[in-house]
């Protein structure tokens, strides 16, 4: 029965793939990728991951990102769904440009290990639709302490085994699910506790843990192409080393950009040298995916301005326009090639993502206040009126 309703979807989606071929955007955003791009589209031009499989790049076959279906959730885990469900007219299409795309749902503490492994099945469950083969996305917060906590205290007995059998009861939620997983965005915080040794251990465990899932590809967070130092610097070395001592050995690679702004182009060419890095010490050929759903306007950190005078970059102000500056709005559409034309980025920087990116993937969340919580309506229209990428098609 489930096989049969797999099959339904897949011909639902390839026939609305058909029957976008004709309609592409008007933008250049959206023109069909240039014939030097290899690989081939398996939907059309005008469709996207949550409507029909994107095909690898051939630069990158074993990508397990590509040639399937991004699942989007639609219910109350997710705090913007139930803005969009009841949002109307122009509201209800601004909000549906974040609504109707696939994200990464975060999971942390605030989830009792009790509570876990059955709020993850109702979400995979949720997203994937009756398809199987559909991924599922998810952000693994769960490290306590954690940010500027732990610059200043160690886990305790208590924080540790929980830690532990919280990731246990995770990995029963995700069973064979397609998923992928960040793994503890910013990831470096870790060079600010005072028992590295100890975090390094946990964190590994993690990765190891869900890396052995049969259908699960962890991504471990190496903060941004402006971030890898504690507090600030942005060295590839320091990058790798965060990797190095969290279990990029067991996982399919890392995760760049997940709360800073900085543009895809930046990390492309940031996360490539990581990857020479990696497999200069030994740990093979790493893959990475990058965060665009806050890099409509690259930033950096440093020169961003926050919403409100005296405020946090977290909270970013969000751009109004096209042409404002120093400011978050969205970026790039979730892909599973990065490489193509279609984003107009430099030739250089797409034959890099062709070869090493798995996927421009939304895991950060600027439509949320510090990007946490809760989901703000007036951020979500800002964003829709000043990004230059076109809204997704129904």
């Amino acid at each position: 029965m489930v096989g049969s309703h797999r099959m339904r979807r897949r011909l639902l989606a390839w026939g609305t793939a058909a029957l976008l071929a004709a309609t592409l955007f008007s933008s250049p955003i959206g023109q069909a990728a240039s014939s030097k791009d290899d690989g081939v589209h398996i939907g059309t031009p005008s469709t996207e991951v949550w409507q029909a499989p994107e095909a690898a790049h051939g630069k990158n076959p074993t990508n397990p990102l590509a040639g399937r279906v991004w699942g989007v959730y639609q219910g109350l885990q997710d705090q913007v769904w139930a803005p969009y469900r009841a949002a109307k007219g122009a509201e209800k299409t601004a909000i549906g440009r974040i609504a109707l795309r696939p994200r990464t749902k975060w999971y942390g503490g605030w989830l009792a290990p009790t509570q876990i492994d059955d709020k993850v099945r109702d979400y995979i469950r949720s997203s994937q639709a009756g398809d199987d083969e559909a991924l599922v996305q998810l952000a693994v917060f769960r490290m306590r302490p954690w940010g500027g906590e732990a610059c200043r205290r160690v886990p305790t007995t208590k924080e540790r085994k929980g830690y532990r059998r919280w990731m246990r009861s995770l990995a029963e939620g995700i069973g064979d699910a397609h998923t992928l997983v960040v793994m503890q965005p910013d990831g470096p915080f870790l060079w600010c506790v005072p028992d590295q040794a100890m975090t390094r251990r946990l964190l590994t465990y993690g990765t190891k843990l869900l890396s052995a899932l049969p259908n699960t590809s962890v991504y471990i967070d190496a903060g941004a192409a402006d971030w890898c130092g504690n507090g600030s610097g942005n060295d590839p070395e320091t990058c790798a080393r965060i990797l190095e001592y969290t279990g990029v050995q067991f996982a399919r690679g890392f995760a760049l950009d997940s709360t800073h702004y900085t543009g895809p182009s930046d990390n492309i060419r940031h996360g490539t040298k990581i990857v020479k890095i990696l497999r200069r010490d030994g740990f093979g050929d790493k893959h990475f995916i990058i965060d665009t759903a806050k890099s409509g306007t690259p930033t950096n950190w440093r020169d961003m301005i926050p919403s409100v005078p005296g405020g946090i970059n977290d909270n970013a102000r969000t751009c109004t326009s096209p042409t404002m500056t120093r400011c978050v709005t969205l970026g790039i559409p979730p892909t599973a090639r990065p490489g193509v034309a279609t984003w107009q980025l430099p030739a250089r920087d797409r034959a890099k993502a062709r070869k090493w990116v798995d996927g421009f993937v939304w895991f950060g969340r600027p439509w949320l206040y510090n990007q946490a919580d809760p989901f703000v309506k007036q951020r979500a229209l800002d964003m829709d009126r000043s990004t230059k990428y076109p809204a997704p098609l129904p």
